[in-house]
């Protein structure tokens, strides 16, 4: 029920880190984790391992960056980074834990709230743009519909993961519940929940629908794709140009976003919590120089610019929950997630679950692209949800 509320006021005590609503139920899960450690399948203590090698790494990179930057700093900056993880492996560690039964109760609360707010924020939007106990700060665009997320991108990631789990739940029919997420999405204006919805579907339908071998229906994937972005690329492309000339999102987001790449270059291993902010300040302005060459006088980069001045935090990330570890763990997380995502991703396919493919896909192209999961309870819940479905239908075959 508190997985919707994501920029309470609770956000004036320690930033994005206390700004969910479910951080008050956040030491209760750490305390049920530790305690029931012997509990998890090896697959879910990796989890942990894999965040205490990337603390190692961090601690390590420490050496590295204490000449050019104040250690104090380094250390304050990094372990909030550090701490900002943490929620997210404790949910779903947590929600792992859980039975079937009792994650598909949790989902249709989660919907029923969000569905709620949806409405709310249609019929009511000043109940939502305006600050309030549920609600930190005041809306950046009022226009768009952002429910009790930070702004629209989130609420429309968070609307589709809901409302596709609920379908799951309740085994709705495909071609009712397709065209209707989508016609619910247009008012979010979430271009990125809209965009990687469809594709998510369209892979979805490949996997479970077309009778191909593996590699076929990943050519097929990518050709459907393509034909995808480039249908809408009328409507994509105006939406964009939007962004351009008002907001300056599309050069903010690029530049951030090949940060990260450029930054392996030089640390292969990540740059760890304490390294993040000083790969920005090197790295940013490396990526921004070669956007500009590539597309001259085309992108605006005043918003990204203050990203580089060494000491400013504010806004300062990646905006991708994918780039945020890329830069923190480097090929070590690179090597772990697409073992992960393949291994998942495979076992999905292999039993042709249109709807946790469609919400796995949904997902990892969102967490890639735009949405920052750290702070967001729904996204490792929606994962739990997933694995949880995959172990059950283990079992049962197993039993026959």
């Amino acid at each position: 029920m508190v997985i919707p509320f994501e920029n309470t006021m609770l956000a004036s005590l320690a930033g994005v880190f206390t700004a969910p609503l479910g951080v008050l139920l956040l030491p209760a899960m750490l305390l049920y984790v530790v305690t029931s450690l012997s509990l998890f399948e090896k697959a879910d203590l990796w989890l942990i391992k894999f965040f205490l090698l990337v603390l190692l790494i961090s601690i390590l990179n420490l050496s590295v960056l204490i000449a050019d930057y104040d250690i104090g700093f380094l250390i304050d900056r990094g372990l909030r980074f550090a701490l900002l993880a943490i929620p997210t492996m404790a949910v779903y560690l947590f929600c792992i834990r859980l039975n079937l039964a009792t994650l598909e109760k949790g989902v249709k609360i989660i919907f029923a709230v969000v569905a709620a707010i949806y409405v709310v924020n249609l019929l009511v939007p000043s109940v939502v743009n305006s600050s309030s106990p549920l609600q930190f700060s005041e809306a950046l665009s009022p226009h768009r519909m952002r429910g009790f997320t930070f702004e629209a991108s989130m609420f429309g990631f968070q609307f589709v993961i809901a409302s596709l789990m609920f379908a799951c739940v309740m085994k709705f029919p495909l071609k009712i519940v397709v065209p209707l997420i989508l016609i619910l999405c247009i008012p979010i204006t979430s271009k990125g929940a809209q965009i990687f919805f469809m594709l998510a579907v369209f892979v979805a339908i490949v996997q479970c629908f077309i009778r191909l071998q593996p590699i076929a229906k990943v050519l097929v994937s990518i050709c459907l794709s393509t034909l995808l972005i480039w249908v809408s690329s009328g409507y994509v492309a105006s939406m964009f140009a939007s962004d351009i000339e008002k907001y300056s999102s599309v050069a903010t987001r690029s530049t951030i976003f090949l940060t990260p790449i450029v930054a392996l270059f030089s640390f292969p291993q990540g740059s760890g919590f304490f390294g993040f902010l000083p790969s920005i300040y090197s790295y940013g302005p490396i990526a921004m120089d070669f956007l500009d060459a590539m597309f001259p006088n085309a992108l605006n980069f005043t918003e990204v610019m203050p990203y580089f001045v060494v000491g400013n935090v504010k806004g300062v990330g990646t905006k991708s929950f994918f780039m945020d570890w890329l830069l923190y763990g480097g090929l070590v997380f690179l090597f772990f997630y697409s073992k992960a995502v393949g291994a998942i991703f495979s076992e999905l396919s292999q039993k042709k679950s249109f709807y946790p493919i469609c919400m796995f896909c949904f997902v990892v192209f969102s967490t890639f692209f735009y949405v920052p999961a750290d702070g967001r309870y729904i996204a490792p819940f929606a994962i739990a949800y997933i694995v949880r479905l995959m172990r059950e239908s283990r079992k049962e075959q197993q039993a026959l």
